[in-house]
């Protein structure tokens, strides 16, 4: 039976989440029981919406819906996103949507298109690679921030979540909603690149003298990446970053605290380098010795999946159930500085050879492609009994 889809994402970021978002909807536009796609994008993210509108142009069954706002413009608001969410529920019912997929980085993201999907009697369908947990040890006000997640946590009918440890999770907080695994896949480049090490390094204006070069990627905002984790590490051990560079590349609400503290530091200045946000990070994988990812939370890190593609370790925080994805010698536990720089320091003798091989398996894009069309075009909620675990599903 012909679908007629809804993707919702309200989000003024352009991330990771979004990254991935794009190659859902590039991987779902092309099957053929697909009747239309109908996606919902703020025009104020840019790069997200002229994306969408140019996957329209080779697609016409794809349908852009321009939302006037973002989700961050209607955080803390209840009236207005209330307002959004019953216009939305209108274009719902006019377009006789079957499903919507809606784009959450958590469960309190995206709150205009959950309750939507509810006013218009609609299957929701939530995109969310992170999952909250009890607070421990929680004040009155965040007790009650905690039964309102749950509350949200059992809205959707369905999940699709990034890996076994997700959707676990999931499962203990909305037993009574399907949960489903899909997950990512990084472009060949990663992993066919031609790029030397010195050749990037020349062609990004990096020392090429012996130096080791290590990489944070990400988002600055430090709650969660903890870049200035990094920097505590290399206060607390400079000896262990003697003749080393740090690269953080990337930008977020937290950068000009890290600048400052960067710039204040004597220790820190001539060690660590702030890049900025780039479009293409491949020639700085390629350029460094090892990378680093010290997050506090994730979902399943694009950068981890690019660095072993590209040949390159890269050191990450115990946490989320990443340890289904890397070994012991490239894993500490999150807040031990110590095991970081321990980690780090052998890092560049790790045999990443065979991790690679099996990423370049296990995130291919055929393999994507395959799954992701068989998570959302199913039968509606009420016509499917069952759903494959994930390794059924691969």
């Amino acid at each position: 039976m012909p679908v007629k889809l809804g993707i919702y994402c309200d989000s003024g970021i352009n991330g990771g989440h979004e990254e991935m978002l794009k190659r859902f909807m590039r991987a779902l536009v092309s099957n053929g029981s697909l009747e239309t796609l109908h996606v919902f994008v703020p025009t104020a993210n840019v790069e997200l919406h002229a994306h969408v509108s140019e996957l329209a142009r080779t697609y016409p069954k794809l349908k852009v819906v321009s939302l006037t706002y973002t989700a961050e413009s209607l955080r803390g608001n209840m009236l207005a996103i209330m307002r959004a969410a019953r216009r939305t529920a209108d274009i719902l019912r006019e377009l006789q949507i079957s499903k919507l997929l809606l784009a959450q980085g958590t469960i309190v993201s995206g709150l205009a298109g959950l309750f939507a999907a509810r006013f218009a009697r609609v299957p929701a369908v939530s995109y969310l690679p992170l999952v909250d947990d009890a607070p421990a040890r929680a004040g009155a006000g965040e007790r009650v921030k905690w039964m309102v997640k749950r509350a949200l946590y059992r809205m959707p009918h369905e999940f699709v979540t990034l890996n076994d440890y997700l959707r676990g999770k999931l499962e203990r907080l909305a037993p009574r909603a399907r949960t489903m695994t899909l997950e990512n896949y990084v472009d060949d480049r990663f992993s066919r690149s031609d790029l030397s090490k010195k050749a990037a390094r020349a062609a990004l204006g990096l020392p090429d003298d012996g130096t080791r070069i290590v990489t944070h990627i990400g988002r600055i905002m430090l709650q969660q990446k903890r870049q200035d984790f990094v920097l505590e590490a290399i206060q607390r051990n400079p000896a262990a970053f003697e003749n080393t560079l740090v690269l953080i590349v990337g930008d977020g609400p937290d950068a000009p605290r890290l600048r400052a503290c960067i710039e204040s530091s004597p220790v820190l200045a001539p060690r660590v380098k702030m890049i900025g946000p780039k479009a293409d990070v491949l020639p700085y994988i390629v350029a460094s010795d090892a990378l680093v990812l010290p997050s506090r939370y994730e979902g399943v890190p694009l950068v981890m999946i690019e660095s072993v593609l590209a040949e390159r370790p890269i050191v990450v925080s115990r946490v989320s159930g990443l340890d289904a994805y890397l070994p012991d010698a490239l894993l500490f536990p999150a807040d031990d500085h110590d095991a970081f720089v321990e980690r780090l320091r052998n890092a560049q003798d790790f045999p990443i050879g065979p991790l690679t091989a099996s990423f370049r398996r296990r995130f291919s894009r055929d393999v994507f492609d395959a799954q992701a069309q068989r998570v959302l075009l199913l039968e509606s909620v009420s016509d499917t009994e069952s759903l494959p675990r994930a390794r059924e599903a691969a």
